[in-house]
């Protein structure tokens, strides 16, 4: 399996605190079935400020360890939406998931559709897909369906998170991620992991949940197939020290 969303690189937001626990989470996937890993610090203005040297420095002391494990990892950017996205992504301000150009984006939980909707197809005009992270958290599209269905048509994929589908983030929530996948309208699913005791990964129980209930091809398709179209996209990734261009 390949997940594309996941807060385990120490020290940079509210996931790993230490590069002790960052080891653990790798064992812990790698444990789960978890070959590659997309590692997506928050950026998130006024609360968490991407310090680009920091994170990739982190990175750089994490990928020995993560050779060690037996999971390739990526580094990226879980992207909370403002006005000024594509000139921090232009400028090299935050990395795009495995230095692609796929881009992990996050809205408030209250954002209207109409901005998503808006910002996202703004952010494919400039040549960039955006990846809507956790859809399943805004109310709007909850609300509505085939919100997501519009912004797979306006380019965009649609990612849920391994709890909601799980139903460990209540009802609503594994009705709704379980209706997204039934009408294609999912396109990843990623464990949005946090730590090892709490907003653990989940990746090898929701992979069987799948398998059972929609067929093994569709949790294929969405936890291997899809992500991968994402990590391979950039062919000329290293997953190594060559990836990074002074700033």
């Amino acid at each position: 399996m390949i997940d594309i969303h996941c807060h385990l690189l120490f020290g940079v937001d509210d996931g790993a605190k230490t590069i002790k626990e960052s080891i653990e989470m790798l064992k812990e996937a790698k444990a789960q079935g978890v070959e590659e890993i997309i590692l997506t610090p928050h950026y998130r203005h006024g609360l968490f400020p991407y310090e680009r040297k920091k994170i990739d420095a982190h990175f750089l002391e994490l990928l020995s360890y993560a050779k060690m494990a037996g999971i390739k990892i990526y580094i990226g950017c879980e992207y909370h939406v403002n006005s000024r996205v594509i000139d921090y992504i232009h400028n090299g301000r935050c990395h795009t998931l495995a230095d692609t150009n796929y881009i992990l984006t996050e809205y408030e939980f209250e954002t209207e559709y109409s901005y998503i909707e808006r910002m996202t197809r703004e952010i494919v005009l400039q040549g960039y897909i955006p990846v809507i992270a956790h859809a399943e958290r805004y109310a709007c599209m909850t609300d509505n369906l085939s919100y997501a269905a519009e912004l797979q048509e306006a380019g965009a994929m649609v990612q849920v998170n391994c709890d909601a589908v799980l139903g460990l983030e209540g009802r609503k929530l594994k009705k709704y991620t379980s209706r997204l996948i039934s009408k294609g309208w999912a396109d990843v699913i990623a464990s949005d992991s946090h730590g090892i005791r709490d907003r653990v990964c989940h990746m090898r129980k929701c992979y069987d949940y799948v398998s059972r209930k929609f067929g093994e091809d569709e949790a294929t398709l969405l936890m291997q197939d899809n992500p991968q179209k994402i990590t391979r996209s950039n062919a000329s990734y290293k997953g190594d020290k060559d990836m990074f261009t002074k700033k």
